[in-house]
């Protein structure tokens, strides 16, 4: 299973790259949506409960994704669990296609959320888990944003908010790769995120996002009757060398010659 997990991480990150090159627009934020690639193939490939060929059905579980400039790693991820097809991924950014640079809710293609302004999707989702609790529901909601992202006031009222409220389906993800446009998100704003979602009294988990078996345990360790965090250290661009911990892809062209490079990198040890 983690093999299979990991094959997929690949092919998304092969996706993503490519379908960056053939975009329309000036440039893409490429390396946002690398490096929580893992995180989003464990998810719907281990995690979730869904039927991708009934994306829409209200029995799955949900996925937000809050840091919406990273909705191309999103849109390739779906395509690899069947939700979209090739060719609509292939329409990224193209005039009148319904994947554009943010994610705009359209629920037929496993998108429940749009987003752009940061920081809003942790108070939808939160909505969502706590809607489907009071209705009886067991299903789960998942909600991801960047570290740089926890630098907005509204993650840490909701924060608060979730954990008065005992919301034991609600799974946050911090894809931690340290670093945000303005630079490393040490120096914008510097945050002891295990200690601060611990004191907002959050079940909290740390875990390697990049390790697939890391991640597989932290989404399935217990909530113990509370909303639950997983700190997941990850590699901004991670897969494509040149743009690891590199700034100047957190929106960028890729180029013919990037995009050889990126592709022989990311097929080198394929197994598929």
């Amino acid at each position: 299973m983690t093999q299979k997990i990991q094959d997929a991480a690949r092919r998304i990150r092969t996706r993503i790259v490519n379908v960056a090159h053939h975009a329309p627009s000036d440039g893409v934020h490429v390396s946002p949506a690398l490096s929580m690639t893992d995180i989003l193939s464990t998810l719907y490939g281990s995690v979730m409960r869904y039927d991708p060929q009934n994306i829409t059905r209200r029995e799955r579980d949900q996925f937000i994704l809050s840091k919406g400039h990273a909705a191309l790693g999103l849109y390739a991820t779906l395509c690899e669990y069947g939700i979209i097809s090739e060719e609509q991924l292939n329409e990224f950014e193209i005039n009148g296609s319904v994947l554009q640079v943010h994610p705009t809710k359209h629920p037929e293609y496993g998108i429940d959320f749009s987003g752009g302004s940061l920081a809003q999707g942790l108070s939808f989702a939160t909505g969502l888990a706590l809607g489907r609790r009071l209705k009886g529901e067991t299903w789960q909601t998942y909600v991801l944003v960047g570290d740089g992202e926890c630098n907005e006031g509204a993650i840490w009222e909701c924060a608060f908010m979730a954990a008065h409220h005992n919301i034991d389906n609600l799974t946050l993800v911090v894809d931690r790769n340290g670093l945000q446009s303005d630079g490393f998100t040490r120096d914008v704003m510097s945050m002891d995120l295990e200690a601060l979602w611990r004191a907002c009294r959050w079940e909290t988990r740390v875990c390697d996002g990049h390790d697939i078996a890391a991640l597989q345990a932290a989404f399935n360790a217990p909530h113990h009757g509370k909303p639950k965090v997983i700190i997941a250290n990850t590699v901004k661009g991670k897969g494509v060398s040149f743009m690891e911990n590199n700034k100047e892809f957190h929106r960028n062209r890729v180029s013919a010659q990037q995009l050889t490079d990126a592709l022989g990198e990311l097929n080198g040890g394929q197994h598929d």
